[in-house]
């Protein structure tokens, strides 16, 4: 069925998200969420911000974001509903979004001094943040302030580019960091239905879920993080070898564009299991479980050894080495509600209260939260070995909930792949609720923590 644009605009819900992006936007423009005591480099964007005096602009973000989950779910496909142009849908939620401050989140501001650092002829993995002058120092969060970044190379070039391409506004700047993150979600809009056509699944429901989601909205649109390249980059990889099941999709093709996502975001790697498994998946299927996972695992090795080798060279050539590696420890500085973090947290305290180590207790409780992510890792690598793709999407679930830290753009590259894997009923509504909890949740954290007073 062929969906006109202009239908989209009838839908009650297209409108209600709408709403929601443009009073995320509107309370995002508040100086409080700048870490510059003037506030935004933009006067008439605290203009804007103040005509929402404090608290009521904490109060407009939220009632935004509780209005785009709304919007989200009044459009999910059914058998009854009309569907919607998604095109039309994610333009129109988007366009409040694009030209204010970051929301939800100030990592964009980093990428701008990143990008600034790396102008300066410094690099940014020896130099710390806010450390080397220029436009963006007084608006990075002072919680990073003076440290290196875990992020891999290509994404600091990146950030390097677009500061040289807009001039290094003080603004401007920050807001163009949008720029590749709008164009990765673009990808994924025309990736997500082709390759669930591929795979013989529901187009509406993948995009729906997929692309569509409020936390993609809110996180790659909304706050421009630099995990929307590498989950294009991913899904560019698996729409390759399944458009084109054959030797050089998965050893060279397939391998190289993970190489790439991996040099946006390290996550990506974990995207080599559908490369190597999604040519042979029939195979996988028919085979008994020792067999199945012999075939998977060698593929997988070798699809490894050439993305690591892409990797590395990118590395290489960007000049900047590999100094994100000693930077992974700051992952769980930020307070998230990763539950072994707080587990181990909450373990700490107590166990420092009766006299031990709170420093030796987290250094244990880390140890015993690598083995625990690692643990279900391996049942969920047995348990989906005949599908790769499910692999991947329940893995890089498990790593996002599981890890150091549990941020919110860390779930939209789980959702696009869930969405083109079968799901059971319980299964699917255990996402959704996930989702729109977690959306929900980061919008009140927000409110209540984040700003200067």
């Amino acid at each position: 069925m062929t969906v006109r644009p202009a239908a989209a605009l009838r839908s009650r819900g297209v409108w209600v998200g709408f709403v929601g992006t443009v009073l995320v936007a509107w309370g995002s423009c508040h100086p409080e969420f700048s870490f510059s005591p003037d506030g935004w480099p933009a006067d008439w964007v605290n203009t804007i911000g103040l005509a929402a005096p404090m608290p009521w602009n904490r109060v407009v973000l939220v009632v935004g974001v509780v209005a785009l989950v709304r919007g989200w779910w009044l459009v999910r496909p059914t058998r009854e509903r009309a569907p919607v142009h998604a095109a039309t849908v994610l333009t129109l939620w988007s366009l409040p979004l694009v030209l204010v401050p970051p929301v939800l989140s100030p990592d964009a501001v980093l990428y701008a001094d990143l990008g600034w650092t790396l102008t300066t002829g410094a690099n940014p993995y020896h130099v710390g943040l806010a450390t080397s002058g220029g436009p963006f120092a007084s608006l990075v969060d002072p919680l990073w302030a003076g440290s290196g970044v875990a992020y891999p190379p290509l994404t600091l070039r990146l950030n390097e580019l677009v500061v040289v391409a807009s001039g290094a506004h003080p603004y401007w700047t920050v807001l163009a960091m949008r720029i590749p993150a709008l164009l990765a979600v673009a990808a994924m809009l025309a990736l997500v239905p082709r390759i669930a056509t591929l795979l013989g699944r529901p187009k509406r429901g993948a995009v729906w879920l997929g692309v569509l989601n409020p936390l993609l909205v809110l996180h790659f649109v909304g706050a421009a993080h630099n995990d929307a390249p590498m989950v294009a980059a991913t899904l560019a990889a698996i729409w390759v070898v399944l458009r084109w099941p054959r030797w050089w999709s998965t050893f060279l093709a397939g391998p190289a564009m993970v190489a790439v996502a991996m040099a946006f975001k390290q996550q990506g790697g974990m995207a080599v299991i559908a490369v190597a498994g999604l040519p042979v998946a029939a195979t996988l299927a028919s085979l008994p479980l020792g067999r199945r996972l012999w075939l998977l695992g060698w593929r997988t090795v070798a699809v490894t050894a050439v993305a690591v080798a892409g990797f590395v060279a990118i590395s290489i050539a960007s000049g900047l080495g590999f100094g994100w590696l000693e930077w992974l420890d700051l992952m769980g500085l930020a307070g998230t509600p990763a539950p072994l973090a707080l587990l181990a947290k909450g373990g700490a305290i107590l166990w420092s209260s009766g006299g031990g180590s709170y420093t030796g207790f987290l250094i244990v409780a880390g140890r015993v939260s690598t083995v625990v992510l690692l643990l279900v890792l391996v049942w969920i690598g047995v348990r989906f070995s005949a599908r790769p793709l499910s692999l991947v999407a329940w893995g890089s679930l498990a790593v996002a909930v599981l890890g150091q830290a549990l941020h919110p753009w860390y779930l939209p590259w789980s959702l696009a792949l869930l969405a083109l894997v079968p799901l059971t009923r319980r299964q699917r509504y255990a996402v959704f609720g996930f989702a729109i909890a977690f959306c929900v949740w980061n919008a009140f954290q927000t409110a209540i923590w984040h700003g200067q007073n």
